[in-house]
């Protein structure tokens, strides 16, 4: 299971595509950006940056992964067959 933290955004977009087009379980994390959720330390612990999307796989130890290419490339690499 994938956790995906994210917004209505393009980038945020594309993950959803990728582990969609995967078939990949995951559940989705709203982050209000208006609100800054994505300055929290909750976020920021998976996340420096303070950016989405961000994911945190649990099926690899809680591996977190940001930057939506960098998130595309994980899962195809660990989880696209």
């Amino acid at each position: 299971m994938i956790d995906l933290y994210t917004a209505a955004t393009p980038n945020g977009y594309k993950v959803s595509i990728a582990l969609e087009e995967l078939n990949l379980p995951y559940e989705v994390h709203a982050l209000d950006l208006g609100k800054l959720d994505q300055k929290q330390p909750n976020f920021l612990a998976i996340n420096p940056n303070g950016r989405i999307p961000a994911i945190v796989d649990r099926s690899a130890d809680n591996f977190a992964v940001f930057e939506s290419g960098a998130i595309v490339d994980y899962l195809i690499r660990h989880h696209g067959g």
